[in-house]
């Protein structure tokens, strides 16, 4: 089975090969190093396009917005309480990102309803627990039961 990539990057290759050739022969030499050359940037520029297919494709890692700012309040109470916090209150931006986060990866989502009927998702070892009367970036102290 031929994938999605291959044929965006067979098409591009064929385009660029093709205007190598007509560049090579408009200036008549057939020379090794200027193929090996034009073969080279080719390269160069499908392995740009294949960052770039990825990275859009794969959208932002652990490390960059709200999911960030998730993992560093969980490291701060990890790092007091010797465990992971079991809630973090969070606003409604935060909430979309983590669970974008699970389609992207194909993880689980495990959306439940608490007893003061707020919705809460799993992720990690933490409850995060959807404030949607709070500011939509809001990020509350992570606390335990009881």
């Amino acid at each position: 089975m031929i994938s999605r990539r291959e044929v965006v990057t067979a098409g591009v290759l064929g385009s660029f090969t093709g205007s190598a050739a007509t560049a090579e022969a408009s200036q008549g030499s057939q020379d090794d190093a200027l193929l090996r050359g034009v073969l080279t940037r080719i390269e160069e520029d499908l392995q740009k396009i294949n960052t770039t297919l990825d990275q859009g494709l794969r959208g932002p890692g652990l490390d960059a917005g709200s999911i960030a700012d998730i993992r560093a309040r969980l490291t701060t109470h990890l790092r007091a309480a010797g465990k992971f916090p079991d809630f973090i209150e969070v606003g409604t931006n935060h909430f979309y990102s983590i669970y974008d986060w699970h389609v992207r990866h194909g993880q689980q989502i495990q959306i439940t309803r608490i007893s003061d009927q707020r919705f809460a998702i799993q992720f990690m070892f933490t409850q995060l627990i959807v404030r949607w009367e709070q500011d939509a970036n809001y990020l509350g102290t992570p606390f335990d039961r009881g």
